[in-house]
């Protein structure tokens, strides 16, 4: 006899479908579960399904192996961030490198004594002066020049005397740079320097130095390239070189050795309480400024500078990051101004500049800027400006004006270092010497000698290397997975097979309708109950009427019963 179902019956049904469904499938997932423990080689599974073990022990491995998967979890994904936040890493290659590869550094040598007296003077003298205004003033007025770009306090008296010199400056057409160069003790190098040598060859000083202005002044420079105007002054030069000078040998007298005039008596304007002068030592590309290595020079003394260099360079792979994610910048990839590389020093200057610029409407006087570019040169009416800029009382403001800037400052991927050591010790007037024709003919009164030179044959290497690749990925999380769990390749390659193939394949094979358990499902229940439900479900999706289903009953009954 046969039962037809529909309403409430069709739904107790469904549901115990569904239920037997799922806890088929449940049994499915657990019988893997156990094949998948028995057969791998992750440390602690087979424990869990162990017979021998009772329920506690399984349970307290089962416990053990799960907290090793989320321990492993987290490892993972921290070492991950980790690489992800550190793609660059920087380690020493060597310490045995050749300083052949290093170019030797710019050094810059500018008097403490920022006016020459006599300078000022004869300078006074030269000048179209109002009736109510005489030389005296004038001369006082001069001594504060130099503040126009000091940290500084300027007080109020010196403000007024600074507002009257600019007006004489106005009134004769003397433009601030044009005032430095002309009271500056380097008016001329060799008024500054003496005698100079390099590689044991002497050379008149200016074959080798130029003239450049700097916040320290007019100085005197060597082995200078920051500025495409620098290379043109070069030219003129019949020692002009179109890259930086190097050397190969190390120690005393091996590189540049140069004597300073320091003349006391003629000391005018200095903003540091002490005589002599000052040694910057720089990258041949960067900016002499009062963030560089330096060094002081008294009066009488010799001054021995010893160099250790140290060389940064990158591997071709690090290129293919962008800056943001590798903090660096090549020293091609960006152009600052009339710099001719690019560096962390340079893109500073060029930042304070800017910031002047925007606060003041105008430029510092020892800027390079741009040829084609009309600017403003700060002149001493800018000195309550500029004093605000040195010493703010808004950090958060000056700190808004850096982010506005359409640039950012990065470290350079690529660079030289001059750590260096210093050895001073008196200049004897009076002793004999052998000969050396650095020191012939030359009276040693007031002067001072300037020695720089390699410390060693050998530099410091580091290489700045990818370490956000695959292959440190492995490492590290293949130490992490066989730490935590004895995961390895085998047992990862298992894992695939198992879960790729074996179960996927086992799954697909129970769920087919011409798999070997649908048939004996068929078999076992005759067919009958199951295609009267099916064509009666079908029936109902298809008929939407009470009267069409009772028709259909009819003629199935008569079918059944013949």
């Amino acid at each position: 006899m046969v039962h037809y179902a529909y309403g409430p019956y069709f739904d107790t049904k469904s549901k115990q479908v569904k239920n037997r469904n799922t806890q088929s499938k449940l049994k499915f997932c657990a019988t893997k579960f156990v094949d998948f423990c028995k057969r791998t080689d992750l440390h602690g599974f087979k424990y869990i399904v162990m017979e021998e073990l009772n329920g506690i022990e399984r349970g307290c491995w089962a416990f053990a192996v799960f907290l090793s998967i989320i321990c492993a979890v987290f490892f993972v994904i921290t070492a991950y961030k980790w690489y992800a936040t550190n793609p660059i890493v920087t380690v020493i290659e060597s310490t045995q490198g050749a300083i052949w590869d290093i170019p030797f550094p710019a050094v810059t040598i500018c008097d403490l004594n920022l006016i020459s007296h006599r300078a000022a003077v004869s300078f006074v003298s030269n000048l179209s002066l109002p009736a109510e205004i005489n030389e005296d003033i004038i001369l006082k007025a001069l001594r504060f020049a130099p503040l126009i770009h000091t940290s500084n306090v300027v007080t109020s008296e010196q403000k007024k005397d600074l507002l009257m010199l600019q007006d004489i400056l106005d009134l004769n057409n003397i433009t601030i740079d044009s005032l430095f160069y002309q009271l500056s003790p380097a008016s001329s190098c060799n008024n500054l320097l003496h005698r100079c040598m390099w590689k044991n060859t002497l050379y008149a000083c200016d074959q080798l130095f130029q003239q450049i202005i700097t916040p320290l002044g007019v100085c005197c420079t060597f082995n200078y390239y920051a500025v495409d105007a620098a290379e043109a002054s070069y030219k003129s030069d019949i020692n002009y070189l179109p890259n930086p000078r190097r050397v190969a040998s190390c120690g005393y007298g091996t590189a540049l050795t140069v004597m300073i005039h320091i003349d006391t008596d003629d000391y005018f304007s200095t903003s540091v309480p002490s005589s002599g002068a000052v040694v910057l030592i720089d990258n041949p590309y960067n900016m002499p400024n009062m963030d560089s290595p330096i060094s002081l020079v008294n009066p009488s003394t010799e001054v021995m500078i010893g160099l250790s260099p140290e060389r940064t360079y990158t591997t071709s792979g690090v290129k293919s990051f962008s800056p943001d994610e590798r903090q660096c910048y090549y020293y091609d990839e960006v152009k600052l101004g009339e710099f001719r590389h690019y560096s962390f020093h340079n893109c500073i200057a060029l930042q304070n500049a800017d910031i002047i610029k925007r606060a003041c409407n105008c430029t510092p006087y020892f800027f390079p800027f741009k040829k084609q570019e009309f600017v403003r040169i700060c002149n001493l009416r800018d000195v309550d400006c500029l004093e605000g800029i040195s010493m703010p009382k808004d950090d958060l403001g000056l700190r808004e004006t850096i982010d506005n800037l359409s640039y950012k400052c990065l470290p350079e991927c690529e660079h030289f270092d001059y750590p260096l050591e210093v050895a001073v010790g008196n200049l004897a007037t009076n002793l004999p010497l052998n000969g050396l024709s650095f020191f012939n003919v030359v009276d040693l009164e007031n002067q001072s000698v300037l020695n720089v030179f390699f410390d060693d044959l050998v530099s410091t290497r580091y290489r700045r290397d990818v370490y956000f690749n695959w292959q440190n990925l492995l490492a590290a999380f293949g130490g992490l997975l066989s730490l935590m769990l004895g995961f390895t390749l085998i047992s990862g390659f298992d894992f695939v097979i198992f879960f790729g193939f074996k179960v996927i394949f086992d799954s697909t094979t129970r769920v087919l309708p011409g798999g070997k358990k649908s048939k004996k499902k068929r078999k076992r229940n005759g067919g009958s109950i199951i295609l009267v439900q099916e064509t009666h479900k079908k029936a109902i999706k298809e008929n939407n009427s009470v009267k069409d289903i009772g028709m259909w009953r009819t003629e199935l009954h008569k079918q059944q019963k013949y």
